[in-house]
């Protein structure tokens, strides 16, 4: 197939994709914070992504400061609090129980219980995100090296996260995506891990490049005979701490935008862990969200995910979780 053709029959899917990032209900010029102190989810600021599998609560029990948090859980069980109300939000999503123009809905192949933020931004915009989270499992009866994310700050179109927050055998690591060569294509990069990841996704311990296609149409197999990273500079300073069963308060200074200037900084429980300079993301891409919750490949084991003390500002001190403590 040639390419000016395959370009023709992908951007009807690009458009539709690009379409996947919640409506901005907020500006995000300004600084704000929840810590679902409220007693509940407020649509104004998040969308759940409503699917069978999933499930949205408010926590009283297990929460990082003050008196709620906000759950999100794949094959609930009984003992978790009464699921909220479904909120009429008007959005659309892939991926979720939302309408898209031209779209049905789609489960695809994995399990999802993800609480999207509402307010979106141009790609490149300068931010801080705060928010602390802990992740819950019974602890599997072997090794499973099936693809868990916790949180994602996206671009849309038909790409992966620029910055995922990634675990394999319960252990959390971080990657961010750059261009690859091909159409579609793209670099992943761990760019920081927990002490005992295994780096199995990573042989050799180096990027890989996954998906895109060929000047005839074809689908990629990934790549990993090569360091596919193009001008980054990272800097690692210390490990990831564990999630599973422990809160982690979590500082992300992001600006992306396929240029040499981005940068992605990351803090875990007030202690500086990673530093990426150099281009990131993708050039065709459009603007940035983020979402945070279960998002898996098919299991049969519960998972619950608890957020709280969540900031979204232009700072550290603004949007740092342990300013709930006082």
């Amino acid at each position: 197939m040639p390419f000016a053709l395959l370009q023709r029959l992908l951007l009807p899917i690009a458009l539709v994709l690009g379409a996947a990032a919640p409506a901005a209900a907020m500006d995000v010029k300004n600084s704000f914070s929840d810590g679902f102190e409220g007693g509940r989810i407020m649509s104004q600021v998040w969308a759940p992504c409503q699917r069978d599998e999933g499930y949205f609560f408010i926590e009283q029990s297990q929460v990082r400061s003050g008196s709620y948090a906000a759950g999100m859980a794949l094959l609930p069980t009984p003992d978790l609090p009464p699921a909220i109300e479904p909120l009429d939000i008007d959005h659309s999503r892939s991926g979720c129980r939302d309408p898209m123009p031209m779209v049905e809905f789609d489960p695809g192949h994995d399990q999802r219980a993800e609480l999207w933020l509402q307010p979106t931004a141009p790609k490149g915009t300068d931010l801080w995100y705060g928010f602390s989270f802990r992740v819950d499992a019974p602890p599997s009866p072997e090794a499973d090296a099936r693809r868990l994310v916790v949180g994602q700050w996206k671009q849309s179109g038909p790409y992966s996260p620029i910055l995922g927050q990634r675990f394999r055998n319960r252990k959390f690591y971080l990657t961010v995506e750059q261009d690859g060569p091909a159409p579609f294509q793209q670099c992943r990069v761990p760019i920081a891990w927990e002490d005992g990841y295994d780096f199995s996704e990573f042989p050799g311990r180096r990027p890989f490049l996954h998906d895109g296609f060929d000047g005839d149409g074809n689908k990629l197999p990934p790549d990993y005979s090569a360091d596919c990273t193009r001008g980054l500079t990272i800097d690692r300073k210390a490990p990831l701490p564990q999630a599973f069963g422990a809160w982690v308060d979590m500082v992300v200074h992001m600006r992306i935008s396929a240029t040499p200037d981005d940068i992605v900084e990351v803090w875990a429980n007030g202690q500086p862990i990673v530093t990426v300079r150099g281009p990131l993301g993708y050039r065709n891409s459009g603007k940035q969200y983020f979402k945070i919750g279960p998002y898996r490949d098919p299991a049969d084991t519960p998972v619950v995910v608890r957020l709280d003390n969540f900031g979204l500002g232009h700072s550290f001190d603004e949007v740092d979780p342990r300013r709930f403590d006082k």
